[in-house]
């Protein structure tokens, strides 16, 4: 393996500097922007729609509210921020390492993959905020009230969990682009997904048995559309990479 010079190592370093400081200047335009103006609108909003009625919200520490809403907006910072990040990790393994060699991605292909994931990503979003959440927390709630418990959520434990299982929908709706993906650029076989598809379905409940409470019906609000979009997932790859699957 050839040394690095003094010269290339300072090139290497200079690069790397350029890209960290563009990574926190995305960070700190989107934090404070949403400091500014997104942050206390999504607050109210996740209150008037998911706080069960008959729950309250308390806060128990003076900078409790501002922490939080520094911490959001530092979320939304960081979300921002990853199709660049993304991007600095591909291109350094390929021009530092040996592991994406043989990977090529046209800046086409990489819009749409960027647009596709977005969309499956807002969707995901729509149906935890507007479907699974309303019934999640007034089950929380009303199995926590059968016990003679009085509903005081402080404020940054209620929206913190908010967010957090909004990114899991989220994230559930990616699958089919990330099966696509891998399959795509030869990461993953087509016959090992349709081989494991059971040891998948197993593996989507027990997600689901993770995140919800111990109730089947959410359960399985959870699960199925993760087996409905693994199976639209193997449609489409059976669809549009035939050749690639059949060679």
């Amino acid at each position: 393996m050839a040394e690095l010079t003094a010269r290339e190592i300072a090139e290497v370093l200079l690069g790397l500097r350029r890209k960290v400081l563009k990574i926190v200047l995305i960070i700190g335009i989107v934090w404070a922007l949403s400091f500014t103006v997104v942050t206390d609108y999504l607050i109210i909003r996740f209150q008037e729609d998911l706080l069960p009625k008959g729950a309250k919200i308390v806060f128990i520490h003076p900078l409790e509210p501002l922490i939080l809403k520094l911490k959001i907006s530092l979320y939304m910072g960081i979300a921002a921020a990853l199709p660049y990040m993304g991007k600095v990790v591909i291109d350094t393994l390929k021009q530092r390492t040996d592991l994406l060699k043989d990977f090529e991605l046209s800046k086409s292909k990489a819009i749409q993959y960027g647009i596709s994931a977005l969309i499956l990503f807002l969707i995901g979003i729509s149906y935890g905020y507007r479907i699974m959440l309303p019934v999640f927390m007034n089950f929380l709630y009303s199995f926590a009230a059968r016990q003679g418990a009085l509903a005081y959520y402080t404020i940054s434990e209620f929206v913190t969990f908010v967010v957090l299982m909004l990114l899991v929908f989220g994230f559930v709706f990616e699958l089919p682009i990330i099966m696509f993906f891998l399959v795509n650029n030869d990461v993953i076989k087509y016959s090992t997904l349709t081989y494991y598809r059971r040891h998948f379905y197993v593996g989507f409940f027990i997600i689901g048995a993770i995140i919800t409470p111990p109730d089947i019906f959410t359960q399985i609000m959870v699960a199925c559309p993760m087996i409905l979009f693994f199976e639209i997932s193997l449609l489409v790859i059976r669809l549009v990479l035939k050749d690639k699957i059949k060679s």
